[in-house]
């Protein structure tokens, strides 16, 4: 008999892949927030420029929408 609402088992392999995913899409994001961070403490010339930080910004942005449809993928 099968319980309502139940799912079926995963496999160790398929976690770990999707664990792998998740933080491989999470490198750019951090990448990109430090650097927007150093741009913005004023120490580092010109990256607190504008046309240094708008681009920062919006791949920063990007970053963060590949992180959630890394952890979306694997419950489609």
């Amino acid at each position: 008999m099968e319980i309502e609402g139940t799912t079926a088992p995963v496999s160790t392999t398929r976690i770990w892949l999707r664990r792998v995913a998740v933080g491989l899409a999470c490198v750019p994001f951090a990448l990109f927030s430090l650097v927007h961070t150093m741009g913005r403490s004023g120490d580092f010339g010109v990256l607190g420029e504008w046309y240094v930080m708008t681009p920062l910004t919006i791949a920063t942005l990007l970053a963060w929408g590949l992180i959630e449809k890394t952890v979306i993928w694997p419950t489609k």
